[in-house]
C-alpha cells in the first residue's frame, strides 16, 4: 500500500500528469476568455507543456503566470496582428466570391495560400516567443524560416492542431465534457515533441555551469 501511494510510483506519476494536464487546460481556457489575451495564454500553454509537463520542472500555475507576464506584449502583438490579417483576408474572400468570375477564383486561391502561410508561421511564433527573448521582428523572421525550412515538422504540428480541433468539435456534438478538460493540454504536450526538435537547432550555446559539488547544471530545455 505504501508503494502504491509513493509519489515515485508509476501510477501516481501518471495520475499527477493527468491532473496537471487538466489544470493547465482549465487555466488556459480561463485566460483566453478576454479574447485579446489568447496570444499570451497560448505562449504560456506551450511554455508550461514543455517545461512542466514534459520535463517535470516547477509547477503549472507558477510557470504559466511567469510566462504570461513575461511574454504578454510580444504575444499580444502577434495575436492581434494575426487576427486582423485573417479577418481582412476572410472579408476579401467573401467579397471576391460574391463577384465571381475567373479572376475571382485566382484571387481566392491566393488568399487561401496566404492563410496557409499565416497558419504555418503561427505554429512557431508562440513557442519561439516563449523561449527566445528577442525583438518581435526577429521572432517573426525565425518563425517564417522554420515554417518552411522544417516543413515536415510543420505539417505534423498542423495535423496535431487539426486533430485537436476535430476532437473538441466532437466533444461539443456529443457533450463529452472531458474533451474540453484535457484536449488543449494533452495536444500541447504532444506538440512539444516536433517543436522542441526544431528549436534545439537554434538555441545559442551557453557556458557550462556547475554546482558546488562539481555537477554540471543543465537547462531544462537541453535535457
Amino acid at each position: 500500500m505504501d508503494k502504491f501511494f509513493n509519489s515515485d510510483n508509476m501510477v501516481m506519476r501518471t495520475l499527477s500528469k493527468i491532473f496537471d494536464i487538466g489544470w493547465l487546460t482549465l487555466i488556459y481556457l480561463v485566460f483566453c476568455i478576454p479574447i485579446v489575451t489568447v496570444g499570451a495564454a497560448t505562449t504560456s500553454l506551450y511554455y508550461v507543456s514543455a517545461k512542466v509537463l514534459r520535463h517535470n520542472r516547477s509547477y503549472v500555475w507558477r510557470e504559466f503566470w511567469h510566462s504570461f507576464k513575461t511574454n504578454f506584449l510580444q504575444s499580444t502583438i502577434a495575436w492581434v496582428v494575426t487576427a486582423i490579417i485573417v479577418v481582412l483576408l476572410w472579408l476579401n474572400m467573401n467579397i471576391v466570391a460574391e463577384t465571381g468570375g475567373e479572376k475571382g477564383g485566382y484571387l481566392i486561391g491566393a488568399y487561401y495560400a496566404l492563410l496557409f502561410i499565416i497558419l504555418c508561421i503561427s505554429c512557431y511564433i508562440y513557442p519561439i516567443i516563449s523561449r527566445f527573448g528577442t525583438k518581435f521582428s526577429q521572432i517573426l523572421r525565425l518563425s517564417l524560416y522554420c515554417a518552411f525550412r522544417h516543413f515536415l515538422h510543420t505539417l505534423l504540428m498542423l495535423v496535431i492542431l487539426a486533430a485537436t480541433v476535430a476532437l473538441i468539435w466532437l466533444g461539443m456534438v456529443t457533450n463529452v465534457v472531458l474533451v474540453f478538460i484535457f484536449a488543449p493540454g494533452a495536444a500541447s504536450l504532444l506538440y512539444t515533441f516536433p517543436m522542441e526538435h526544431v528549436m534545439k537547432k537554434y538555441m545559442p550555446k551557453e557556458e557550462k555551469k556547475y554546482t558546488e559539488d562539481g555537477e554540471e547544471i543543465v537547462a531544462w530545455y537541453n535535457e
